[in-house]
């Protein structure tokens, strides 16, 4: 496979290149990151690598973590595919996630992840709009005392992040898309970190002639990401989302399957089985369809609703 830093960009295609794709599981590219220390990497996969975003996973072995600190030059999501794992944030959070469970990141966020499980922790990123810059990796890493934790040597001399970390515990509404799970300009600027558990992802429903639910981890300016969740049938014929395109690029990833995806104009029909990604160029209409006698899921990520 390709070093990563060859396929930034331009993974499955340049992007004067796109085109709707079925990614699958076994066409993804892998590479460990960071390269230079196997001990202290985490295992990549990269389904999507384009100019609008970036769509991945990584592992990390049971007690493992991933080190020195990362940093994006735009926002990144996490939706735990197998948990439990603990992110860590250079301004001192923790976040405790299950499987299940979403993370927000905003952009300039210090940040590593930890496994303290006995299983490989499996967590699926997103990053929007851009991942990288010529200054990515930075030439300049925080040190543990550069950072706040546990009886750190400096915590007294660090910014104290008290009051600057919002309650998102309240009910969400669809005037909330666009700025979950909160004002997205603040979070950049504070660097606060926020986990979004079950029961705090912003619930709506997709479509009303056929509708699906929709689970939104993260939704902002930058980029939408969280759960479609498409019931089984019952009655004549199967179970359809209504149809839908969007402004931006979007790919989905297969929780719950299998899912067919129908390009309605092109009429051309795609199955995606459990762990298998399609990509979505702006402007192309799709809906899915569920063929199947129980609920299927997936993971969206869409840069631009």
């Amino acid at each position: 496979m390709a070093k990563l830093v060859d396929i930034l960009e331009k993974f499955p295609f340049e992007a004067k290149d796109k085109k709707p794709m079925l990614i699958r599981k076994r066409d993804y590219s892998t590479a460990l990151y960071p390269p230079d220390n196997a001990f202290t990497s985490d295992n990549t996969f990269t389904m999507v690598s384009t100019d609008t975003f970036m769509l991945g996973i990584y592992e990390l072995g049971p007690g493992g973590v991933f080190a020195p600190l990362d940093i994006h030059p735009g926002d990144e999501s996490y939706y735990i595919l197998n948990g439990p794992v603990v992110q860590r944030s250079g301004n001192g959070q923790f976040a405790y996630l299950q499987t299940g469970e979403g993370l927000f990141m905003p952009e300039g966020a210090w940040h590593c992840c930890h496994n303290f499980s006995d299983t490989k922790a499996r967590i699926l990123y997103f990053i929007t709009p851009k991942a990288w810059s010529e200054n990515i990796p930075p030439a300049v890493i925080p040190s543990d005392e550069e950072t706040k934790y546990y009886k750190g040597a400096n915590n007294d001399k660090l910014p104290n992040m008290k009051g600057k970390i919002a309650d998102i515990s309240r009910q969400g509404c669809t005037d909330d898309i666009g700025a979950w799970p909160v004002d997205p300009h603040e979070a950049r600027k504070t660097g606060a970190v926020y986990g979004v558990r079950d029961f705090e992802k912003l619930n709506n429903i997709h479509g009303t002639k056929h509708p699906m639910l929709m689970r939104f981890i993260t939704s902002n300016d930058y980029g939408h990401f969280g759960e479609f969740v498409l019931p089984n049938g019952g009655g004549y014929g199967p179970r359809c989302s209504d149809p839908d395109t969007h402004a931006g690029d979007a790919a989905l990833y297969c929780i719950d399957g299998p899912m067919t995806i129908n390009l309605v104009d092109l009429q051309e029909s795609f199955v995606m089985d459990p762990e298998d990604t399609f990509f979505i160029p702006a402007g192309v209409k799709y809906q899915l369809v569920n063929f199947e006698n129980h609920q299927v899921k997936a993971v969206f990520a869409i840069t631009k609703l």
